[in-house]
Formats: structure tokens, sequence, C-alpha cells
């Protein structure tokens, strides 16, 4: 009976992995790919991760007994983009550790890696860019080891990221703008485009506007090459930011728009909710409080959808100071 147990546990893991991944490819599809399996678009993908996520979420936990580890790390993989969508990043945190200590047990350095990058993205999201630097700076170390210089350059790009989040612009600069040169070494114009828009950032940080606003339009070019528009919405909000920074008011107000549109497309309400705060303070700056207000109050409609009650309100309370 036990091993019957133990067996039933095994395609129960199996088929969710099975499932999980080809989510997770139509999650990650982009005009020009293979048509992914099983789903037919994202919104049946959503749904179907929504509603098995508890289960998910706990049968990668099971990575911690050696008979299920390997497939519940790779599991583990698959759910790193519908847990960011979702902004569930206390899940992510549980899955990607309970993916990283298996991986180090089993000595699967490539598999500890990728754990530690995306354990490192969940903890920059939940706020903790310390401690994601640490995880960040692990992982590019595993890949270094493996000679994998792709995961090398994308460990890369998230210490810059996380190096930003903490204030130290200087050591963000230099460290994306080696990301970059390692995605154009080895091709990878996606990724590169990514690494643009997060220099930007940076140099925007660094109080270098106009060459921001530059890897910004880099960035954005980049990802309409390749057909990503949810990933261009990001960057045409960070160009407003950088557009509005150097007084552009137009410019920014006209990225912001487009970042609208796109992030519309995708029903994705909380970067739309941010999106409308950015335009709402562009109008603001702009002396046209009557604008400003209208977007302020979308704005706290949208993160309300997003069930981001706390921006909610103070997009509400924006609003109200402008009566």
């Amino acid at each position: 009976l036990w091993e019957e147990g133990e067996a039933a546990r095994e395609r129960v893991l199996t088929f969710y992995h099975r499932w999980a991944d080809a989510a997770d490819d139509r999650l990650r599809w982009l005009p020009g790919m293979p048509e992914p399996e099983r789903f037919g678009d994202r919104a049946g993908a959503l749904a179907w991760l929504d509603s098995e996520r508890a289960g998910l979420v706990a049968v990668v936990q099971w990575a911690r007994e050696e008979r299920y580890a390997d497939t519940a790390v790779r599991l583990s993989q698959c759910l790193g983009e519908y847990l960011n969508w979702r902004r569930s990043f206390d899940d992510k945190i549980t899955v990607c550790d309970a993916a990283r200590e298996a991986a180090h047990r089993a000595g699967n350095q490539v598999a500890e890696a990728s754990a530690w990058t995306s354990l490192g993205n969940a903890l920059r999201q939940a706020g903790r860019a310390g401690e994601a630097i640490d995880a960040h700076t692990r992982a590019r170390d595993l890949y270094q080891t493996v000679g994998d210089r792709l995961g090398e350059a994308i460990a890369w790009n998230n210490l810059g990221s996380a190096l930003h989040e903490t204030g130290r612009a200087g050591e963000a600069i230099d460290t994306l703008t080696h990301t970059r040169d390692l995605f154009q070494a080895v091709g990878d114009r996606h990724r590169a485009s990514m690494a643009w828009d997060n220099l930007g950032n940076a140099l925007r940080q660094a109080g270098r506007t106009e060459e921001a606003i530059d890897a910004h339009t880099r960035a954005r070019d980049l990802h309409q090459a390749v057909g990503d528009r949810h990933g261009e919405a990001s960057v045409l909000n960070n160009l407003g930011n950088a557009l509005s920074e150097a007084g552009r008011v137009e410019g920014a107000v006209e990225a912001y728009q487009k970042a609208l549109e796109r992030y519309r497309e995708f029903d994705n309400w909380y970067e739309t909710g941010r999106t409308l705060s950015n335009l709402a303070l562009a109008h603001r700056d702009a002396a046209r409080p009557a604008e400003a207000r209208t977007y302020y109050l979308q704005s706290a409609d949208a993160y309300t959808r997003a069930n981001a009650p706390a921006e909610a309100a103070r997009a509400q309370s924006a609003a109200d100071s402008l009566t």
C-alpha cells in the first residue's frame, strides 16, 4: 500500500509537470515561435494555473524527497513566469527555495543556479533586494563554474537590477553594461533588450537622463523587433519616466499611452494602474489637474482590479488632493 501511494504521488507530479510546462510555454510564447501544445491562448493557460495553484505549490515541496526531487525541480522552473504574473511572490519564494535545496543536495549545479536565479527575482519583487543580490551572485558564480554563458548573462542582468533597487547606481551601470555586451555576444536580442531597459533605469537613477532615454529607446526598438508587446509596455513606461524627468512631458504622455494600450491587451491591471499613476503625475506636473485627477481615479480602479488595495488607496488619495 505504501508503494502504491508513492507511485500515485509520482503520477500526480508527472501530470502537473507536463501541464504546467505547456502552460508556461504559452505564457512565454512570442510571434514566430512554434505554437505551444495543450493551451490555445494565454487565458486558458492562466485559468488552468489559477485553478491548480495550491496543488502545484504543494507538490513542488516534494522536492525534499529524493524520489521526487528531479521532477519537482523541473516543475518549479515552469511556475516562475506565472507566479510573477499573479504577483504571488511568497509562493514563488517557497517554490524556488525548495528547488534550490533539492538541486544542491543532488549536486545539479545547473538546476541550482536556475533556482538561485528565480529565488533572487522573487526576493527582489518582494522588496528584499539585499538578499536578492546574494542570490544572483551565487547564481552567477555557479553558471561561470559550469561554463553556461547565457545563464551567466541572465544572472548578471538580474544582479544589476537588484543593485539598482538598493540605490547602488554606479555598480548597477557597470554590471548592466557588461550584461548587455554578454547578450549581444551570444546573439540573444530579446534579453539584450531587457538589459538595455534595466541599464536605462540605472542611468536615470544616476542622473544621466539623456543616456537613459537612449537606452530605453534601444530597448523599445528591440522589443518591437522580437514582437514582445508586453515587454515593450514595460520599456515604454520606463521611457516615459525618463522623458518626464527630462522635462519632455508630451513625449512622456505619448509613451505612457502606448504602454497602457499594450498592458490592457494582456489584462495586466497592476501595471496598468502603475502606468496610469505615472500618466497622472505627468499631467499634474504640466499644470493640468483635471486630467491628472481623472487618471489617478482610473489608476485606483485598475489597482483594485489587481487586488492591490494599498496602491489603490494611494491613487485615490492623490486624486482627492486635486479636487
